[in-house]
């Protein structure tokens, strides 16, 4: 089949990969033929251009505003209204001849309403949205907006519509499926299902590989192998609680053998760097972001992997890092809201621990916990990779997919 993927979140160059990247190998090394229609903000100074990867993959990436990392929400606001006006005439320059049977897209940003119905008018094809981010209401809960506000409104009337022009809803977990049912009774709650974030199942990394890399990794940050290691990577911006972040810093600012290690950009990146500056904070090392493969090597050299969510949220929100850390069988702490039920999941298992967010005194005690007894990270290590391999690698996420089409 001939597949049609929309998305902002798509890497610049195939040496770097992300869910959505190795979802789209998934269906192309199935034997479909992969188109991605994505944008290419005008920050990166380049036009609208088609090129075929190496993989056999299509993508179209179109010139657009800048949406991602843009801290100005007017211009951004103007760059989202823009996006699909923009992504429809690049497809019609260069891809106008092609018929599409599925047309795959995620969320955010939420409006794909015009791209939809031109694409499937054009091709008669089946749809399929994964949910990625429940907009406008995320931003509500953040004090972004206000419902009383009319760009609210507009924004809510492009998430129904989009909603509704969706064959099929894949939804991050069971609390994302259920939010969207509970709050959305015009939708078939049939064509609803979980369909979560996934990446590739890589090879098992070998214990003499691990360990290897582990010595390497932190002698290169000069931390000491019984220091116990916490690492959160990715977004730093008002989404993450980033203040909680800071307050967990702070408490262990004199504990030499817990360290951190925080790799990620963002709108919070210089606040995080202004704070670290004016304490003494000689247990933390903060960098920008870094390639997947150096990333994935300092997951190894790690203990525990950091999650954060904003406590204001009452969305359930399943950030995407967690699949990283899990397939290198990393245990995780989720530091969240009360919807979200990424911290359920870890814990019903016994790979991770849930925190509420603002909550120092729980984290303290799962920490002092692992200090006494360390061991336990190790059968939780063996549980991490056991929930990557059952719940999140892009062949599940396929099947359901292509159940629905083929």
């Amino acid at each position: 089949m001939k597949i049609a993927f929309i998305t902002i979140a798509y890497p610049r160059n195939s040496s770097e990969s992300n869910l959505y990247s190795d979802l789209m190998e998934e269906f192309a090394g199935n034997g479909h033929t992969v188109y991605v229609i994505c944008s290419i903000e005008k920050r990166y100074g380049k036009e609208t251009h088609l090129i075929t990867e190496s993989n056999g993959i299509k993508v179209l990436r179109v010139k657009t505003g800048n949406i991602t990392s843009n801290p100005n929400y007017v211009t951004k606001g103007i760059a989202l209204l823009q996006f699909q006006s923009q992504l429809i005439e690049g497809i019609k320059k260069n891809i106008s001849n092609v018929l599409f049977d599925l047309i795959l897209y995620s969320t955010p940003p939420i409006q794909y309403n015009k791209i939809i119905r031109y694409l499937r008018k054009k091709s008669n094809a089946s749809t399929y949205l994964l949910l990625k981010d429940i907009f406008p209401q995320n931003a509500v809960d953040l004090g972004l907006l206000a419902k009383w506000n009319p760009v609210y409104w507009y924004f809510k009337q492009k998430e129904k519509e989009t909603y509704q022009l969706s064959d099929f809803i894949g939804c991050m977990s069971q609390a994302n499926v259920n939010y969207l049912k509970d709050n959305n009774p015009c939708l078939k709650t049939e064509n609803i299902e979980v369909c979560p974030n996934s990446i590739k199942n890589r090879s098992v990394i070998g214990k003499e590989e691990k360990s290897n890399t582990r010595s390497q990794i932190r002698k290169l940050l000069a931390i000491s192998e019984q220091d116990l290691l916490l690492i959160y990577g990715g977004n730093l911006g008002i989404s993450q609680g980033i203040p909680f972040l800071l307050e967990i810093i702070k408490a262990y600012q004199y504990q030499p053998k817990v360290q951190f290690l925080i790799v990620g950009e963002g709108t919070w990146y210089t606040r995080i760097e202004r704070c670290l500056k004016e304490g003494e904070y000689k247990n933390v090392i903060f960098q920008k972001r870094v390639s997947s493969s150096e990333f994935r090597k300092m997951l190894l050299a790690a203990d525990l992997g950091l999650i954060f969510l904003n406590p204001k949220f009452t969305i359930p929100n399943f950030p995407s890092r967690l699949t990283s850390y899990l397939e290198v069988g990393l245990p995780v702490i989720a530091c969240t809201d009360k919807a979200s039920d990424i911290g359920d999941v870890v814990e019903n298992v016994n790979c991770g621990f849930k925190v509420l967010s603002g909550d120092l005194k729980k984290f303290e005690e799962i920490i002092e916990n692992i200090l006494k007894s360390p061991d336990q990270l190790q059968i939780m290590s063996v549980k991490a990779r056991d929930l990557f391999e059952k719940s999140y690698t892009t062949d599940i996420s396929y099947s359901k997919i292509i159940s629905h089409i083929s």
